[in-house]
């Protein structure tokens, strides 16, 4: 597990080079949703965007891509553990396509930060992401995934219109949605 306040930002994985600035991290995220490719060659593009000298044993290198993805965590789901989360993991609720100028303009006004000018380790990109408070980017994200369900019928249209309005598209096949589910840690 790694900790942003003990650790330094890792540059390897079980000592295979990372390449790891946050467009890298973009990349690999990009190219694991990309539905004109099979899960292979899905993975075979994330290995090559993300290790920097060669790429490691099948296993330690999918273990290492999950736990790049996860900013430093290995997802710990137990064989046979129910998902208590309301989302499904196989849907996409924000896209680095879609939403890059709300993500853009987002990290710009909250951290002060120029990302197409600033390196940044994948690990501080996420953690901040994480923490981006109220901009247009989590304000999409959120008419994406509330629960309609427990609104009143005029907020529930207001958020269906706002859903049509910022829509993504999802994965096409169920073996895309099984995929995302499987690298993020979920049974599949």
């Amino acid at each position: 597990m790694y900790n942003f306040l003990l650790d330094s930002l890792p540059e390897d994985y079980e000592g295979y080079l990372l390449r790891t600035d946050y467009r890298v991290g973009i990349q690999i995220s990009q190219a694991l949703e990309d539905d004109e490719l099979s899960p292979q060659e899905r993975l075979a593009v994330a290995f090559s965007l993300l290790y920097g000298n060669g790429t490691p044993p099948a296993e330690i290198a999918y273990q290492g891509l999950q736990w790049f993805l996860n900013g430093g965590n290995l997802p710990d789901r137990e064989e046979g553990q129910e998902d208590s989360g309301e989302e499904d993991p196989g849907i996409r609720f924000f896209s680095f396509d879609y939403d890059a100028a709300r993500l853009y303009s987002g990290f710009r006004r909250v951290y002060g930060i120029d990302l197409d000018k600033t390196p940044m380790h994948w690990f501080r990109f996420l953690a901040l992401l994480g923490d981006l408070g109220e901009c247009a980017f989590t304000q999409v994200v959120h008419y994406r995934t509330a629960d309609v369900s427990k609104m009143d019928k005029e907020t529930r249209r207001t958020y269906m219109i706002m859903r049509r309005k910022y829509g993504l598209p999802q994965p096409e096949s169920e073996e895309s949605r099984e995929f995302m589910e499987k690298l993020r840690g979920g049974d599949g």
